[in-house]
């Protein structure tokens, strides 16, 4: 009878926290931006971190300084996908509004998930 009791405990738990849990898991972008010369790296980092879906923003190595004085900065960022897009949407999307904030230039995206991407063939670059 303990059993019994324990498991429909069990069970009764776990439906009760499947309403608080994420449909989906966050995925994992690492990008490379290219800044304006006048680009501000921490402001251009906090703008990322209040975008929609955005949670986590991270720098993967030290800012790059360019000879043309552009900045050349590898972050990576956890985000929550719309789970009625495609994965390519989700990316492209996320990236257009980097690509929209003052200072950035250029985005290129270097992996999502950890797996190198391409989309036909050709890298992801706005």
């Amino acid at each position: 009878m303990k059993n019994t009791d324990k498991e429909l405990r069990g069970l009764v738990r776990s439906l009760l926290e499947a309403d608080f849990r994420l449909k989906t898991a966050l995925s994992k972008m690492t990008l490379k931006l290219i800044l304006h010369q006048d680009g501000h790296v921490p402001d251009t980092l906090t703008r990322i971190r209040v975008l929609k879906s955005v949670s986590v923003v991270g720098q993967g190595d030290k800012v790059e300084r360019h000879r043309k004085g552009r900045s050349i900065l590898v972050i990576y960022i956890k985000f929550l996908p719309d789970i009625e897009l495609k994965e390519y949407d989700n990316v492209y999307g996320l990236c257009e509004e980097i690509k929209r904030l003052p200072g950035v230039e250029i985005v290129k995206v270097i992996s999502v998930n950890n797996k190198k991407v391409v989309y036909r063939g050709k890298p992801i670059v706005i």
